[in-house]
């Protein structure tokens, strides 16, 4: 007989991001991989982390995606009808244009020169008065996304857009007034990307051929169908919305900063030997580390799409199966000194190959979940914290700490830095 578990969805509000690790010491007292067998909304959930418990969630076999993450979550944050929420050929296909316009190396390098030029703008910034790399950032790749999806506009027109977007992360997971103001961003978002695919698709915009505004404006389903105008816009934003949310890693890049001293000194002299912001190796291996160590999401949902048994614990079709991220990212199975900070872990290494790396998702790009501007992001990443390392920057210690139970968190000050003119 199948014990009746309590159902532990309070505790998610409550504890945040420590819920997982608190659960895991309450039923094993152990830091081991074992799943968790619990009830979430009421709903029959199996916690799952580590290297298997990655295969088991990007198992297409055993898994599916579709309306498992909870409405007020998907809705606000990734849109409705959004690749997010698919499986199958249809998720296949509509996958194969993200994968054709962000993680293809030639957009990769296109959108580089264009980050570095904003990252150098909100330096000179910095000059003139203190400013959270957070917001910084949120303009910074705001801009540079829309620009390299192809959508030209004023700094102030894409600002308004940058910061709309940066809102909806920010309120996706909070139980206040972020919140509702996350669903007023994603519908004024909502409405502004649909008329810039309309204007695309009647010529009053051209895009050019391989960027995503072109690419989602002419993209057809497996029927044949153009996306109607809100959708394709919605999965426009899809390729630029995760880049902003990267603002997030850049606050904590600043923290991480401060705290290792040492790294600046080596990122800086990196800069200087190559002459540009971008793609430095240690400043590329310090920004993998902050996303392994420092939280974001904390846990995905799926649904089982079968009956099941996976190490002891049996699985009921329909029933949630969830992938700890932040625990997997830190399994002191699948790391050495998992809870050190040390970017020499990720110097010339293949992250993709690394199964208990999951900051944007796992798998296989091509035919997963995982996040097709994932090479973007660490890019961006690096170049704002080689900036960040640059003579005559100032970190401020003020605010950097950060609450755990708070989701989506980051350092209260945003990372406030100053420079010297």
């Amino acid at each position: 007989m199948t014990q009746k578990r309590t159902d532990e969805s309070l505790k998610v509000l409550r504890d945040g991001y420590l819920f997982a690790s608190k659960l895991r010491q309450e039923r094993t007292r152990a830091d081991d991989d074992r799943p968790i067998a619990t009830r979430l909304l009421g709903r029959p959930t199996l916690l799952v982390r580590g290297v298997e418990g990655v295969k088991l969630f990007y198992d297409r076999d055993l898994i599916k995606r579709e309306g498992a993450m909870p409405l007020p979550i998907r809705g606000s944050l990734f849109g409705h009808g959004s690749v997010h929420g698919m499986d199958g050929e249809e998720h296949l296909h509509r996958k194969a244009t993200f994968v054709r316009v962000c993680y293809a190396d030639e957009q990769v390098e296109r959108i580089k020169p264009l980050v570095e030029a904003e990252v150098r703008e909100a330096m000179q910034r910095w000059k003139k008065h203190p400013e959270s790399v957070y917001d910084s950032s949120v303009i910074a790749f705001g801009r540079a996304g829309m620009r390299w999806a192809g959508i030209q506009g004023s700094d102030w027109e894409l600002d308004v857009q940058a910061r709309r977007l940066g809102e909806i992360v920010e309120g996706f997971a909070h139980l206040n007034l972020d919140h509702p103001r996350a669903w007023v961003n994603r519908k004024l978002t909502d409405r502004w990307c649909a008329k810039v695919i309309r204007e695309q698709r009647s010529g009053k915009r051209h895009a050019p051929e391989g960027t995503s505004l072109y690419e989602w404006a002419r993209h057809r389903e497996l029927d044949g169908k153009l996306l109607d105008d809100k959708t394709a816009g919605i999965e426009l934003q899809n390729t630029f919305r995760p880049h902003i949310a990267v603002a997030r890693f850049a606050a904590f890049a600043v923290k991480a900063l401060y705290e290792n001293p040492d790294w600046r000194e080596r990122i800086q002299a990196e800069t200087a030997e190559r002459g540009t912001l971008v793609d430095g190796r240690l400043a590329t291996a310090f920004a993998q580390e902050v996303r392994r160590v420092y939280p974001f999401v904390p846990m995905l949902p799926a649904f089982a799409s079968k009956d099941f048994e996976f190490q002891g614990e049996q699985v009921k079709e329909g029933q949630w199966v969830m992938i700890d991220i932040l625990n997997t990212d830190t399994d002191p199975q699948a790391w050495e000194r998992p809870d050190e900070f040390d970017p020499t872990r990720f110097l010339d290494v293949d992250y993709e190959q690394i199964d208990a790396f999951i900051p944007q998702g796992g798998g296989k790009v091509e035919t997963g979940h995982r996040c097709p501007g994932e090479k973007i992001a660490v890019s961006s990443l690096a170049t704002m914290i080689s900036a960040v390392c640059e003579p005559g920057v100032t970190i401020s210690p003020e605010g950097l700490d950060f609450p755990w139970t708070t989701m989506p968190t980051k350092p209260r000050s945003g990372g406030i830095v100053s420079m010297d003119s």
